[in-house]
């Protein structure tokens, strides 16, 4: 028998994406689909997704995504980020964005998914003067932002224990540059970047196909708990800074705030005050497990990480 028909014969895995409509979601699907049949669940418009993917534009607390659930058997299912609701902004995007990751862990449990695969942050450590040079999975999440996010990532971890027989998998990676749209790469495409005056931390970067490698090793390898992800090598905030060609603004740590505040409501810069910690204090992993049982390696170099974040921009 030639490889071509042995091929042919693996039937591909069927996943259910949830916010695939997303920036990252988008880049996730176009890898996705080339193997798997790919299923994306987002309330958002997703009419430029590829054409052998079927998009149901509803939150997950719908029962239109409930019946797809219940009449389809999915291999896995994938949950990018946080923002998979229609709500944009304002008080209930917290409540809205976690009543439909707990819909999606119910239907998990009830319908007998196989693998459960929630793309988290390494945020979520929060960055503090107190932190380890690198951190390890079983760190505490301290961050004092993206509130739902960590919410789903601790539902996640007890999920653990509700269903052992579930491969569920938390992937917690660095900032991620390419396409994605985070908080630190926003900051870092304005063309003056506000800088705290005399603090300089280490950042760790990650390209979005390396991401992409390692939600692939995740989805085909029988492997269960979380992973750190980190890409090429961690290097100064200004030194960043000065490979994308940007001046930096100096602000004294004491006026930060509310500098950054005024800054917002003027529309110079897109960065909640929150952020200044990250741009004070380190916040680094040690993604040693991952590169262990994902047999994970990043494939983009540092000077490649850098430039995507202008790349699309």
């Amino acid at each position: 028998m030639n490889g071509k028909k042995a091929a042919a014969q693996i039937p591909s895995k069927t996943i259910a994406l949830c916010g695939a409509a997303g920036l990252f979601g988008n880049v996730l699907v176009r890898a996705l689909h080339r193997e798997c049949t790919v299923f994306a669940i987002d309330p958002r418009d997703f009419s430029k997704r590829p054409k052998d993917v079927f998009h149901h534009q509803a939150e997950l607390t719908k029962r239109s995504s409930k019946n797809h659930f219940r009449k389809r058997i999915f291999d896995a299912v994938i949950h990018v980020g946080a923002n998979t609701t229609s709500e944009r902004r304002g008080p209930n995007k917290f409540t809205r964005a976690v009543e439909n990751y707990a819909k999606l862990l119910d239907y998990c449990d009830q319908y007998n998914v196989k693998k459960l695969i929630l793309i988290s942050s390494a945020n979520l450590y929060g960055a503090r003067p107190s932190n380890s040079q690198f951190l390890q999975e079983s760190a505490p999440l301290l961050s004092t932002d993206l509130s739902s996010l960590r919410e789903m990532d601790m539902m996640t971890q007890s999920f653990f224990w509700k269903r052992p027989d579930i491969e569920t998998v938390i992937l917690r990676p660095a900032n991620v540059t390419g396409t994605s749209n985070g908080v630190l790469s926003k900051y870092l495409r304005h063309s003056k970047v506000p800088t705290l005056l005399g603090f300089n931390p280490m950042i760790q970067l990650i390209h979005e196909q390396d991401l992409i490698q390692a939600v692939m090793s995740a989805l085909h390898k029988n492997v269960r708990g979380i992973f750190n992800i980190a890409g090429a090598a961690p290097v100064p905030l200004r030194y960043i800074i000065k490979k994308l060609n940007r001046e930096t603004i100096d602000i004294p740590h004491p006026v930060a705030a509310p500098v950054l505040r005024h800054m917002n409501k003027l529309g110079k810069l897109d960065i909640h005050p929150t952020y200044i910690d990250y741009i004070r204090y380190i916040c680094m992993v040690d993604d040693t497990r991952a590169r262990d049982e994902l047999e994970y390696t990043p494939q983009f170099d540092l000077e490649q990480t850098i430039e995507a974040i202008d790349l699309w921009w």
